[in-house]
């Protein structure tokens, strides 16, 4: 990025328009209800480039995928892994590239229950449940995590209950279905 900004620049927009084009000819489709972009920003304790590079060269494309799916009635979800907070890069996403719902969480960086009361008034929080406790908690605690992280997410809405990444192979089968069976189970103030 500092010996060939040009070359730089010149990957991002075709990477951008690769995308793009994707999901122009998929959006306007009726099965196809949001577009769910992965687009890893960062790492455990900042992004992985500047926030003036994500604002110069990646949220130009963001926005531009948000426009898109906006302008065909669909909303735009954006899965990133890492600390955008420290950067403040996540205002940005929020305010300035309008993002409608935003997963990825890492209790090691933001429980998704933070998440949810610093911004979830202007956009939906997406999954939560940090994987590392899904691989490693025993049932009871498991159960337990889960039901907090309903107590404190669903009220007000624009919360979906998930895992806080992908279900790796390796957080037990098990595991993901007492997640599934806590969501259906859960009602306020149990």
């Amino acid at each position: 990025m500092y010996d060939e900004p040009d070359l730089v620049a010149e990957i991002i927009s075709r990477w951008g328009q690769k995308v793009y084009d994707f999901y122009e000819a998929v959006v306007s489709m009726e099965e196809v209800g949001a577009i769910f972009h992965p687009d890893d920003l960062g790492f455990k304790t900042s992004t992985l480039i500047s926030p003036d590079s994500l604002r110069q060269y990646v949220f130009p494309w963001h926005k531009k995928f948000v426009s898109l799916a906006h302008k065909h009635g669909k909303m735009f979800w954006l899965h990133s892994c890492g600390n955008l907070y420290k950067t403040g890069v996540i205002e940005d996403i929020i305010e300035d590239v309008q993002i409608d719902g935003f997963d990825s969480f890492q209790d090691v960086i933001l429980p998704v229950e933070d998440f949810k009361a610093r911004y979830g008034d202007r956009i939906a929080t997406l999954g939560g449940a940090d994987v590392d406790k899904m691989a490693r908690l025993d049932e009871t605690s498991l159960r337990e995590y889960i039901r907090s992280i309903l107590d404190q997410c669903m009220p007000g809405g624009r919360f979906a209950l998930g895992t806080g990444n992908s279900v790796p192979n390796y957080i037990p089968l098990q595991n993901y279905f007492i997640m599934l069976e806590e969501g259906r189970r859960w009602q306020p103030g149990e």
